[in-house]
């Protein structure tokens, strides 16, 4: 079994041009913040359109091109530090202020990451136990002969480590 963590479309494009290093959360509405932490070290994302313009997205499945192995993870506890952060996301900052603010203990998860890009990309179909607002879902190994290729090294990766340490 792999592990899965839905992730914006737009926050998983950002990263695959390497555009973008970090990832926050807090919870899934089904989800307590304990459960919505980065306690893997190695994960694929599941785009997902949720919170986005333009909804839709899972329906169909999802498109997994991304693996990524975490460099660095824990909690954010100042909006002033996670606001610093924000320019090097592609992550709305109101959407983030929200969910900083949501539930009584005001912090984000974080994790500081080094993807690779899936060649060719894997397709899941559509399922109910890939359904729902939550964080991590148990994922079948991936198919053979899928190769992955790190995401050139970017400034953003230095400065998101810069910024977080």
């Amino acid at each position: 079994m792999s592990l899965g963590f839905k992730e914006l479309a737009s926050v998983c494009s950002a990263i695959a041009a390497g555009r973008q290093s970090l990832l926050l959360r807090k919870a899934g509405l089904r989800e307590s913040t304990a459960e919505s932490v980065f306690a893997s070290r190695s994960f694929y994302l599941l785009p997902t359109q949720y919170h986005e313009a333009q909804k839709g997205g899972s329906a169909t499945g999802f498109t997994i091109s991304l693996h990524v192995h975490v460099l660095q993870s824990g909690d954010l506890l100042e909006w002033s530090r996670i606001e610093k952060l924000l320019p090097l996301t592609a992550y709305d900052p109101k959407t983030i202020r929200e969910h900083f603010d949501s539930r009584d203990e005001k912090l984000l998860h974080f994790a500081h990451i080094r993807a690779s890009l899936l060649e060719p990309a894997w397709h899941l179909p559509s399922s109910p136990d890939l359904a729902g607002c939550r964080s991590w879902f148990d994922l079948p190994n991936p198919p053979p002969g899928i190769s992955e290729t790190p995401v050139s090294e970017t400034d953003v990766l230095r400065q998101t480590a810069r910024m977080l340490s």
